[in-house]
């Protein structure tokens, strides 16, 4: 084998021939040569093994610089977002720059803050809740003691104008008409504003005539133009359809929430009702309603105050004209339902234009016109009814109104008794009140349910809240009127289970 290079030379300037040809120090000069080449391998692979290790720490270097170049990053930000937390503080809270640990110190303290915060708002939410509880339920209290005897009033009074009075009677008895109606919208304002916010208040969907509605809404509104010395004008376009399916009571109660304030807010004035045809489509139009007025006007900077709840464009008017500022928010609230909004152009001391544009579907005209016969013919001639009933002006009023229309009418004045009747006597339907003494009208039908299933059960009650209907039929009642009602109203109510 050939020797190494080194040992070579060594042996070329050291070596004689005598000793190259002995065979011990031929075998020794062998070792040595394998000592050097292995020396050379050892050397090359540590000079690569070097190499190689030299790249690698430079990747770690480089990605232990990386991340600390992250974690300074990281600590930057979190003292950005804990000084941004800690917004009670006027300066920074964390300013030195090796901080990890006090962030995580103070971020305790505030995590331990803002669940003591949490736990006064689950305390303020359950207070919050027992408050609106309360809220609906004095609401309910007061409604039911105040539509009571308006019920009386208002049913009085049209079974008089019924009566064909006197022609001085006439005049004293549609000034009473007109105003326990309007006690009743104030009434209805504040319920309907509470269900609204409680977000309780649905359309309910009938055929109705829009020309008979808004000529209702104008003669309404007629004596109070009178007395402020106004001329009112109602357009119809001949074009309109005779009747319509939607929520004839919502849709009036806009109309004539805007009719009654063009009055209130125009003196020696005049005040146009118009309703345009936009658009006729099959099965639906487009209307447009407009209510114009050359009252006091509204100043540009007031004209969204309007629609605030309880507010008014400004103090003078609550104290000169009235009115809670209700009627406003709750007409754009019920607008809305219809998926449409209010529109107003004003100009102080020029008066105001409140305008607005609604898709209702037709109806068929033949339909409506049945409905209408069925009211002027409607008897009870052989029907047998209970009136559960405590307040003795409502039996009056509701038994002479179904005596009228042909009825038998038997009276409890309280749950109690009804179901006593109820297991004595065979009876074709019940209207029953829900708040009496001795038993009220859940309880009493709940009894009355538990050995009759048959006997259509109706609800006259004076509480107006959202849950009532809920209620009245868990216990087992089929439906409910509202007092103060509209006869009509009774007529469909009872023709619905009765016919």
């Amino acid at each position: 084998m050939p020797n190494h290079k080194l040992l070579e030379r060594q042996l070329k300037k050291y070596s004689t021939p005598e000793l190259l040809a002995n065979k011990h120090f031929i075998r020794f000069i062998e070792a040595v040569n394998d000592s050097y080449a292995a020396y050379d391998r050892d050397k090359e692979l540590s000079d690569h093994a070097f190499m190689v290790s030299q790249e690698e720490f430079g990747e770690i270097n480089q990605k232990l610089k990386d991340e600390v170049d992250v974690r300074k990053l990281s600590i930057t930000k979190l003292k950005e977002t804990f000084n941004n937390i800690k917004a009670d503080s006027s300066s920074d809270v964390i300013s030195s720059d090796n901080d990890l640990l006090e962030i995580v110190d103070l971020l305790n303290e505030e995590i331990n803050r803002r669940k003591q915060v949490e736990s006064q708002l689950l305390i303020a939410i359950d207070d919050a809740e027992k408050a609106s509880l309360a809220k609906s339920e004095f609401l309910s209290i007061i409604s039911h003691e105040i539509r009571t005897p308006l019920n009386a009033v208002i049913g009085m009074g049209h079974l008089l104008l019924k009566n064909n009075p006197r022609a001085d009677q006439v005049d004293n008895l549609s000034t009473l008409k007109t105003a326990s109606d309007n006690l009743l919208v104030l009434i209805n304002d504040i319920l309907d504003f509470n269900k609204i916010e409680a977000g309780k208040l649905d359309l309910e969907y009938s055929p109705f005539s829009i020309k008979k509605l808004t000529k209702d809404i104008v003669s309404a509104n007629i004596n109070s133009a009178n007395e402020r010395e106004n001329r009112i004008s109602l357009n119809l376009d001949e074009r309109l359809p005779d009747y319509f399916m939607g929520d004839a009571l919502r849709l009036g109660q806009v109309l004539n929430n805007l009719v009654s304030n063009a009055v209130k807010f125009t003196h020696r004035g005049f005040i146009s009702v118009r309703i345009d045809l936009q658009k006729l489509k099959s099965g639906s139009a487009v209307l447009h309603f407009s209510v114009h007025d050359t009252g006091v006007g509204i100043a540009r900077e007031n004209l969204q105050n309007i629609f605030v709840p309880f507010m008014q464009a400004s103090t003078s008017i609550t104290r000169q004209y009235g009115g809670t500022g209700l009627g406003l928010a709750i007409s754009r609230r019920i607008l809305g339902l219809f998926k449409s909004d209010i529109v107003v152009e004003s100009e102080l001391d020029k008066g105001s234009k409140f305008h607005f544009t609604l898709e209702l579907n037709t109806v068929d005209a033949e339909k409506v016109d049945q409905l209408e016969n069925d009211i002027a013919g409607f008897s009870l001639k052989n029907k047998r009814l209970l009136l559960v009933e405590d307040t003795l002006f409502n039996v009056l009023y509701a038994t002479q109104l179904l005596e009228g229309w042909n009825a038998i009418v038997d009276v409890a004045d309280n749950g109690e008794i009804a179901v006593q009747m109820m297991q004595q006597q065979s009876y074709d339907l019940v209207l029953m009140d829900l708040q009496m003494p001795v038993m009220d009208g859940y309880t009493a039908t709940t009894r009355i349910r538990e050995f009759n299933q048959d006997t259509p059960i109706v609800a006259i009650t004076a509480s107006a809240t959202s849950n009532v209907r809920d209620r009245v039929i868990e216990c087992g009642m089929q439906d409910y009127v509202v007092k103060p009602f509209n006869p009509d109203d009774l007529i469909i109510k009872i023709k619905k289970y009765l016919y």
